[in-house]
């Protein structure tokens, strides 16, 4: 495996799937797209070229990036990667198989610039190569899934994708360890999930037939945590007397956030309140939920739906790197 900083890849001349015997040495850069926010562990995309995850969520829907590349223009060895070149590369690339987000495919995977041609999942890595024509940054990511049958109808009831988002992921299982962490669990045990855009949902095998089988994930207490660990609501405050009080958490719900929160559908779509209202990016007040994340626009009053899936299956992501222990107790009980 490459380091996650600067590494050397081949690239052959590709057109067509006829490859010729040349080969150049392209000096490529790994890239952290995972989220937005700042990752110590990895370098980030330029700042001369944010838009360009920014163009890959857009282009597919809200897909998951996993991973970037930076192709130099000025290669090594053998032959000249040139800024503009007259036939299509084609470069191969292994990253981490942990790195992959979970309930997503090797057939689910794409590369924007670029085009993927074959991926596989060798030992531990997953591999790739793909055809470009012009040098410049890449991400290899996944587009949006169809909801699973199991959620179909909840999904549906609960305003579809106005609500939730589109999905991210196939479904999968996931459980929660002993010290708190979310994590991927055996085919059959746990809490069979499904991640979209606003939040998650989850459907209980146990508990078939009895009306409570699908229930949404407490997701925002695991974006919330620090170091992958679920975190419970903020510390209860007094009735203000405004709005509503949820005496379940100790927290208020008034304004133009309850507004919101009732035309969502109230409790059973977002859970309770979690957070008082909270000061966001400039401009912004953001309210959390046990299920969905709220922010409100300061200046004109109008409440939206926050996404928060990719940050939950980073958290997913980040407990299967650090070896998180094995589950013990189900994703959900409200």
């Amino acid at each position: 495996m490459p380091p996650s900083d600067e590494f050397t890849v081949l690239v052959k001349p590709y057109s067509g799937g006829a490859e010729t015997a040349d080969r150049l040495r392209a000096s490529v850069r790994l890239l952290d797209v995972s989220t937005r926010e700042s990752s110590p562990s990895r370098r980030r995309l330029p700042s001369t070229t944010p838009a360009i995850a920014d163009r890959f969520i857009d282009a597919t829907m809200g897909g998951q990036p996993m991973i970037g590349l930076q192709i130099s223009v000025g290669a090594t060895g053998r032959g000249t990667l040139a800024e503009s070149l007259t036939r299509a590369q084609l470069v191969s690339l292994c990253f981490p198989s942990s790195a992959k987000p979970p309930g997503v495919d090797l057939e689910s995977l794409v590369v924007e610039p670029g085009r993927l041609v074959k991926a596989q999942l060798d030992r531990r890595s997953v591999c790739l190569e793909f055809a470009f024509k012009e040098p410049g940054t890449f991400v290899v990511g996944t587009g949006t899934k169809p909801v699973i049958p199991e959620l179909a109808s909840f999904y549906a009831s609960t305003g579809g994708e106005s609500t939730w988002g589109p999905c991210l992921t196939h479904g999968f299982f996931a459980e929660v360890g002993p010290a708190g962490t979310i994590v991927e669990a055996p085919m059959g045990s746990g809490v069979y999930i499904q991640v979209c855009a606003n939040g998650v949902l989850g459907y209980h095998p146990e508990l078939a037939g009895t009306g409570y089988e699908i229930q949404p994930v407490l997701a925002t207490h695991w974006i919330r945590g620090e170091n992958g660990r679920f975190v419970g609501p903020d510390p209860p405050v007094a009735n203000t007397g405004e709005g509503r009080y949820f005496p379940q958490t100790g927290h208020n719900l008034s304004g133009a956030f309850l507004t919101k929160f009732l035309a969502l559908g109230g409790a059973d779509v977002l859970g309770f309140p979690i957070t008082e209202p909270l000061a966001a990016a400039p401009g912004f007040t953001d309210q959390y939920f046990q299920h969905l994340k709220l922010r409100m626009d300061d200046a004109t009053g109008e409440v939206t739906i926050r996404p928060i899936g990719r940050e939950f299956i980073a958290v997913l992501v980040a407990n299967r790197q650090a070896g998180a222990e094995p589950p013990s107790m189900p994703a959900h009980r409200r």
